[in-house]
């Protein structure tokens, strides 16, 4: 471990054990990762004897609905609370944990952020960004380690489950030998392999199939298939009784094309507003591409979200995309 993640772990350690009540909140429209380093923060927060209340603006993604204590997850501030501090986890910026909470949290005398995005734009009175992780869960194990507490199966299967999404089960290139270990701590500790990767992946209902069948109903092939895309559009959500949260994952299925070095996504969320998901194999570094928009997140996994019609910036993105990839 690095003298200056050392020094980072030990001043949160330190914030930890002087304060009593925390906030803790991750970003807009929660992932497994996201959720997971939510949940585990509370549950080490709890083991400490600190009181911890946790926060995330969407709703929870049915397939995540499973995990322990996801009925404690509000979506908007307790205005009456008197908190010391907040701990935000997962959050590449402070906005990106939403309007409403960021309101509320900025007034806060102390904020701690834990995450591993690219880019990562620093805030708070602790700020520790190691993106070098392949998840913020894998942060959370190596707080754990420094604190000398061991996960209980609830914290392991939590923090599991950031490890296995943010590394699309171990399949993407952010999973190294250091992952294989933790992940094989802790299902020592607890964490059912089995049972978590069926709930998160094998829990679709029809209507998201429906909604899946319509989206690869609109797969285009560029540059000899080295780029695939698709869309959705809130049409679609309409036509098989489905929601926006329904589509996390469909992405997966664009990158799993032979030829594909690049797999597009593009997703109405509004009427003028167009959320861009992009993954990529080793070598093709898109949260660059997604840092000309705004966005950012991983060099194979990264989003941006874009003004425009679904089919303007659809046609001016993939071109973009063609341009960076030659």
């Amino acid at each position: 471990m690095s003298e200056q993640k050392t020094t980072k772990i030990r001043r949160i350690i330190s914030a930890i054990r002087d304060n009593d009540r925390f906030m803790v909140a991750t970003h807009v429209h929660p992932d497994g990762d996201a959720l997971g380093s939510l949940l585990g923060m509370k549950f080490i927060l709890e083991r400490l004897g600190k009181k911890a209340d946790i926060f995330a603006q969407d709703k929870i993604p049915p397939e995540f609905d499973f995990l322990p204590q996801t009925r404690a997850i509000r979506s908007k501030p307790i205005q009456s609370a008197k908190y010391d501090a907040a701990i935000l986890v997962d959050c590449g910026d402070f906005e990106r944990v939403g309007d409403e909470l960021a309101g509320f949290i900025s007034g806060l005398p102390f904020i701690i952020n834990i995450d591993h995005h690219v880019p990562n734009r620093p805030f708070g009175n602790i700020s520790w960004v190691e993106q070098s992780a392949c998840s913020t869960c894998e942060m959370l194990f190596d707080l754990c380690m420094s604190l000398s507490l061991a996960p209980d199966a609830n914290l392991s299967s939590v923090l599991y489950t950031g490890l296995i999404t943010d590394t699309g089960s171990f399949r993407f290139s952010n999973t190294n030998r250091r992952v294989l270990e933790v992940a094989a701590i802790l299902v020592e500790m607890g964490a059912d392999p089995v049972y978590l990767a069926t709930q998160i992946y094998d829990s679709a209902t029809p209507e998201k199939l429906k909604l899946l069948a319509q989206v690869l109903g609109t797969l285009q092939f560029h540059t000899g298939a080295r780029i695939v895309t698709a869309e959705l559009s809130r049409s679609m959500l309409a036509n098989s009784s489905s929601s926006y949260m329904d589509s996390e994952g469909f992405i997966n299925h664009l990158r799993s094309v032979k030829s594909a070095d690049l797999a597009i996504l593009f997703r109405e969320v509004n009427d003028g507003l167009i959320h861009v998901s992009m993954r990529s194999r080793e070598g093709i570094d898109v949260a660059k591409l997604a840092q000309r928009y705004g966005g950012g997140g991983h060099k194979q996994a990264a989003a941006c979200r874009i003004s425009g019609t679904l089919h303007a910036v659809r046609s001016m993105f993939v071109g973009e995309a063609v341009s960076y990839m030659n």
